[in-house]
């Protein structure tokens, strides 16, 4: 892949074209507590698991998992119990603020409350709810009813 983009770039370039600029992160996305600043993390660290430097969640949890797994299998029971309730507790404070950052954009948007619950109960990933609503102008969602927004919004 990165083949690839470098190619496309070195094309650009002698087209005398400018490099596009990464994407930043939407800034609601940002307020979300950082993986890698993290007790889970820091003790994955600990045990020696390899951590990439910009390494997105799934690749957080599959070698966590992957751990968790060795240290099973080492009779390790312990310890791969405490790592798998590190993890447990990162995500689930994870998704306690993206649920809440999701609450504080209805209201911002004067949203109707209806599809912020029904998003909660159809048990959408809080994260890619605020990315989309985030990533969306105010002026498309006001005024959308609730089941045009579970739509735009849901899984």
């Amino acid at each position: 892949m990165s083949d690839l983009k470098n190619a496309l770039l070195g094309a650009l370039a002698d087209k005398g074209l400018p490099a596009p600029k990464p994407a930043d992160p939407p800034v609601a996305t940002a307020l979300l507590p950082d993986p890698l600043s993290s007790a889970w993390i820091a003790e994955l660290r600990a045990q020696r698991v390899e951590i990439p430097k910009e390494a997105s969640i799934g690749q957080l949890t599959s070698r966590s998992d992957v751990r968790c797994k060795e240290l099973k299998a080492a009779g390790r029971t312990r310890e791969a119990a405490a790592l798998l309730k590190l993890k447990e507790q990162f995500l689930g404070e994870r998704e306690k603020k993206a649920w809440e950052l999701v609450k504080e954009r209805f209201a911002a948007l004067d949203l109707n409350e209806k599809a912020y619950r029904a998003l909660k109960q159809e048990e959408a990933d809080p994260v890619k709810v605020l990315a989309k609503l985030t990533g969306k102008k105010s002026e498309e969602l006001r005024g959308v009813g609730a089941a045009r927004l579970r739509e735009l919004l849901g899984p």
